[in-house]
């Protein structure tokens, strides 16, 4: 059995089900404080938009902006539909084996995709599409395939700094730096506790959160600067939940953290809304 087919899974399940009716204690440095995190609402996502949102999701303070294995869909903030691109891939990914998308992040107009080639994992990609319309700018990005044997489920954009990160999907033990302006590999920055199963990330506060599907559903701090990480939220999700990506946007309930994970049944996805309690 392949070590992510829990991955595939969701989306396999969900889309027959859609078909059908629509034809580690980490060590916390002192200089990284842990965060608190209380979780205010959640909504559920059902069927279709439930396989639409499964993947990631990303924020341009207006919009929504989900994923799933094969497209992408933009939502107002109440979650009603603006666009939809059901299949996303270009095809000159798709043509080199491209098949899942997953969590994407948002910068200057554009949404950064992954995206990752089957089980082979010999083509990992990063992709720009125009945020209002879904549309593939035509600028694509391959990434070194000795740095994501286990392809590429994420993308975070550091607009600040200047980076683009990614990291191998387990036993997480660096993240790779991409030059923002042309995605060019910057360099590595090792970690201090390797980590794994990391769906989706983001930076907050000049810190990259990543959304581990671990046992406690961590969601882990890095600092991008020095690989120090810390665990600031196990979320303690019902057995057989599936952890997808996660986004930053301050809401009317003081929620600043939002998660995506799919339900045991695969039937439907919740989206979590989580207000900080402390301070880092």
């Amino acid at each position: 059995m392949r070590r992510r087919s829990p991955r595939r899974a969701v989306t396999a399940t969900i889309s027959a089900v859609c078909g059908a009716v629509l034809t580690v204690a980490l060590t916390t440095s002192p200089a990284l404080a842990a965060d608190e995190w209380r979780q205010t609402s959640s909504r559920t996502f059902l069927l279709l938009d439930a396989l639409q949102r499964s993947q990631g999701v990303a924020t341009d303070g207006q919009s929504w902006f989900f994923s799933w294995q094969n497209g992408l869909q933009r939502t107002t903030l109440d979650g009603s539909r603006i666009v939809d691109k059901p299949f996303a891939i270009p095809k000159r990914i798709a043509d080199l084996g491209g098949n899942h998308i997953g969590d994407i992040d948002y910068h200057d107009g554009r949404i950064y995709a992954p995206i990752e080639d089957g089980s082979g994992y010999r083509h990992p990609f990063i992709a720009l599409f125009d945020a209002r319309t879904l549309e593939f700018t035509g600028t694509a990005y391959e990434l070194p395939q000795p740095l994501h044997t286990q392809g590429v489920p994420w993308v975070a954009v550091d607009a600040a700094r200047g980076y683009v990160y990614t990291a191998e999907w387990n036993n997480t033990t660096a993240l790779n730096v991409f030059a923002l302006a042309d995605l060019s590999f910057v360099k590595q920055v090792p970690l201090s506790t390797t980590v794994g199963r990391i769906q989706g990330a983001k930076m907050y506060q000049g810190r990259l959160y990543a959304s581990a599907d671990n046992d406690r559903k961590s969601i882990y701090r890095i600092d991008p600067d020095t690989g120090v990480v810390a665990d600031v939220l196990d979320r303690d999700l019902p057995a057989g939940t599936e952890a997808e990506g996660l986004a930053f946007l301050p809401t009317a309930d003081g929620a600043v953290l939002h998660t995506l994970d799919v339900a045991p049944s695969r039937l439907w996805v919740n989206f979590r809304n989580y207000r900080p309690v402390g301070t880092s």
